[in-house]
């Protein structure tokens, strides 16, 4: 019998000579040995690195030590040795062995880019992100103005009054200006940083706010309304990418999410001092946050990704240390990953100088399966997501509770209160993102919004004038619908940005996205009172139902599964033929066991024999 297996023996001793019985002895104890052995291995069918516990393991080291002191040179030559004529030899062929083992075991580890979080670094993402959130609350302040602006110039007493026509003009040019901003971006994205991003739109957010509330006239609001749009829009996806690159895996939905939570506080803060103050003070009030903000973006780190793709490699090893609480062994991995994967992507970028030959490789990269699948499949989604009355509700929310409650309601005190759901929803579709897949939480959201959407306008439809339980029964539809809403149809898109995205596309790629979105949404902010005398408030809310079951439909058919995935498998998972998420090609995810000291002890290494 001749066999190619390896047992690692422990210091055997110099070779002495034995009678041919004592050789034939030992041979069938080896013998046995090995049988015995392999067939464990085959019954047990856990691969070459054969794990045993308890008794198993004891008796096998035993087993192997006797031998190790008994075994003859033939013997040795059976089980493929050569023999060791020095014991220290044999010491130090056993180290080698074992660091070229732990070697190979790092690269693993390495290579499976296993991520693991603690509390410093934990505490250090949640640092980076209330920075983001500051930033983030101070730019969903406009968003939420109009609907408290409008109200108080439409009032007859009111010093600047505007009709129904130029009040759309009013709350639509903000969104006119925003993708503007977001295109802006997408190169100041790659050239000052994602850090430099957000703190540069803190400027032109200030100065908005003091150019509406020192005006007298309604051209200089306007103006203020589209400086304040220009510089939403540039904040808006700096915002998610710095969150996104710096954050856990695990953490990077809940804290990407928190940024529209912040939104939606900013909208519930801008609501609740509307409904305290005059139009003007409010603005004044609207420009702390964006100072805070400044300051606060001050005190953390640039984002290691884009220190990295600028070569600044010591400033990106600094950041991320700091990032993932002083773990230097994660941090020098992933610092060589990344600066591996940007180094690739640099490899495929052609390097241009002509503004015509940039365009083109811009188009090209858009072009890329990688990059356009994403890019179709977040586009549908936002369009699906506005058409279901996401932000008509924010923009138009006073007059529409007025339209619906029919004068028996308090407008701004209703606003408040849907800004407020709208708050503690976005908080909970953050805890719920810890737990849920964004699939599940998306489709929820959709069916939830269709159903309380239809519900309202059917009873809308069915109700009777002068009933006394019009004002609950509407109200609660409002909020669920809000609610629903926000735990998933607000709060995806900005996550899908940071994770669908590829980092060769993530500037260009979330310009061109907040572009057509807020392009998309000034369309519909500025036609809404058309569409709104055309159908009423009944037919709204029923379109609403029904684009909001068109996007549960897409979202079961197209939208990836994200959670707990790294950004890496996100982007294999894009290079594949399939677009709908229902037919891909579904492959098992790579995991590497990394051994304690007690399982390796207990291992040994066995090749296969016949």
């Amino acid at each position: 019998m001749r066999t190619s297996a390896r047992i690692s023996f422990h210091l055997l001793p110099p070779l002495r000579k034995e009678s041919p019985q004592t050789f034939s002895r030992r041979g069938q104890q080896a013998k046995a040995l090995m049988a015995d052995y392999g067939h464990q291995r085959s019954s047990s069918k856990k691969g070459p690195n054969q794990k045993l516990s308890g008794d198993k393991c004891s008796l096998l080291q035993s087993s192997r030590s006797n031998m190790a002191l008994n075994l003859s040179e033939e013997e040795r030559a059976m089980m493929g040795y050569t023999s060791i004529e020095n014991p220290s030899d044999a010491e130090n062929n056993n180290v080698n062995n074992n660091n070229v083992k732990n070697e190979k075991r790092v690269s693993n580890e390495k290579k499976s880019t296993v991520q693991y979080s603690n509390s410093k670094g934990v505490l250090a993402q949640c640092l980076v992100t209330g920075a983001v959130l500051l930033v983030a609350t101070g730019g969903g302040m406009p968003i939420g103005y109009s609907a408290v602006l409008l109200p108080q110039l439409s009032e007859e007493n009111s010093t600047l009054h505007v009709d129904r026509e130029t009040g759309s003009w009013i709350a639509a040019v903000h969104s006119l200006a925003t993708p503007i901003g977001s295109l802006l971006s997408g190169p100041f994205l790659d050239a000052i940083g994602r850090r430099g991003c957000l703190q540069l739109s803190v400027i032109p957010l200030c100065i908005g706010w003091l150019i509406i509330g020192l005006s007298r006239n309604v051209t200089t609001i306007l103006v203020g309304r589209v400086i304040c749009g220009l510089s939403v829009g540039f904040l808006a996806v700096p915002a998610q990418v710095l969150v996104g690159e710096t954050a856990y895996p695990s953490l990077r939905g809940f804290l990407v999410v928190g940024s529209f939570g912040a939104y939606c506080a900013g909208i519930l803060l801008v609501y609740a001092l509307g409904a305290s103050f005059n139009w003007d003070i409010v603005t004044f009030y609207a420009i702390i946050l964006p100072i805070a903000a400044f300051i606060a973006l001050c005190l953390v780190p640039e984002s290691p990704v884009w220190l990295i793709r600028r070569k600044k490699i010591d400033k990106a090893k600094k950041a991320l240390l700091w990032l993932r609480g002083g773990d230097i062994e994660q941090m020098l991995a992933e610092v060589e990953l990344l600066d591996t994967s940007i180094k690739a992507d640099l490899a495929k970028k052609p390097v241009n100088t002509s503004l015509t030959k940039k365009i083109s490789s811009a188009m090209s990269t858009i072009r890329d399966p990688g990059v356009l699948k994403p890019l179709i499949i977040i586009n549908v989604f936002n369009m699906l997501q506005l058409s279901s009355g996401t932000y008509i509700i924010v923009f138009y929310a006073v007059d529409m509770v007025k339209d619906i409650g029919n004068g028996n309601i308090d407008n701004y005190l209703a606003a408040v209160v849907t800004a407020f759901i709208r708050f503690i929803f976005s908080i909970v579709s953050c805890t719920l993102l810890l737990k849920m897949g964004r699939r599940t939480l998306g489709i929820i959201s959709a069916l939830g919004t269709s159903l309380a959407s239809l519900i309202l306008a059917g009873y809308l439809i069915a109700r009777k004038e002068g009933s006394s339980v019009d004002v609950y029964v509407l109200a609660v539809c409002l909020l669920f619908y809000v609610g629903s809403n926000t735990m998933g149809l607000l709060t995806l898109p900005g996550l899908m940005i940071g994770e669908l995205m590829p980092l060769r596309a993530r500037g260009i790629g979330g310009g061109c996205i907040f572009f057509i979105f807020n392009l998309f949404l000034f369309f519909l902010t500025k036609y809404f009172p058309l569409v709104n005398d055309l159908v009423g408030t009944t037919g709204i809310f029923a379109l609403f139902g029904i684009f909001s079951l068109l996007e549960a439909i897409f979202i079961y058919l197209a939208l990836p599964e994200t959670k707990d995935r790294t950004l890496q498998e996100i982007e294999e998972y894009f290079q594949q033929s399939n677009f709908l998420w229902i037919t891909r090609t579904k492959t098992k995810r790579k995991s590497v066991h990394v051994l304690t000291k007690a399982e390796s002890n207990c291992l040994i290494p066995l090749s296969e024999y016949k």
